[in-house]
């Protein structure tokens, strides 16, 4: 099966150096990941997640009080919007600060939450990228206070409601989205302030 898997990686190399312009850096950089997934190079990061869909799968989720009871009431000087935090239809805890100047979503990513959140965190880790400026949006991923950030800035211009916005795994259990209004993601990540987060730590 792992040959099979080899072998598409392969051709799927072969049709991408043939498709993509060599002075096209992203596209060396996705040529450089496959690359490494052929390789071997990436057995690391695919333990690190296999281990955490294998300890996470087995934990139970938190019930919608505790996600509530752990969701900060302020980040810095940004306190909570009346009418927050709120459970979404997919049993997320979501809020707002400073008049929706930033955006909250945090998801347990235990039981049944586990494939939707460690995988598309996985993927992001995996990618080559970690500057890249992409017409008018910049991807970034970055570690900040020991934990791993994938990142996305805007230009002012652009015609989004958020400038930023950050994703993370916060104490290898919260799958963390963080969304900010005229700010970078730098100014958001100061504006969360990672130490709000860690009544969460009180329920893992």
């Amino acid at each position: 099966m792992k040959n099979i898997l080899n072998l598409t990686l392969i051709i799927a190399l072969l049709v991408a150096c043939n498709e993509t312009p060599k002075s096209d850096s992203n596209g060396s950089k996705i040529m450089e990941g496959i690359l490494d997934e052929v390789t071997g190079k990436n057995e690391d990061i695919n333990e690190k997640y296999d281990l955490l869909l294998k300890e996470l799968s087995t934990k139970t989720l938190l019930t919608n009080e505790q996600l509530l009871e752990a969701f900060p009431k302020k980040l810095s000087n940004l306190s909570l919007d009346s009418q927050e935090p709120r459970i979404s239809s997919d049993e997320t805890a979501v809020g707002s600060f400073g008049d929706n100047t930033v955006r909250m979503e945090i998801l347990d990513a235990a039981g049944k939450n586990v494939m939707g959140a460690i995988i598309p965190l996985k993927m992001l880790h995996l990618n080559k990228i970690t500057s890249e400026y992409n017409n008018t949006i910049r991807y970034s991923k970055k570690e900040r206070n020991g934990v791993l950030t994938f990142g996305t800035d805007r230009d002012e211009d652009t015609k989004s409601d958020f400038r930023s916005e950050l994703r993370f795994l916060y104490d290898n259990r919260f799958y963390v989205t963080l969304e900010g209004k005229n700010m970078n993601t730098e100014e958001l990540w100061a504006a969360m302030g990672i130490k709000n987060l860690s009544r969460f730590k009180d329920f893992n």
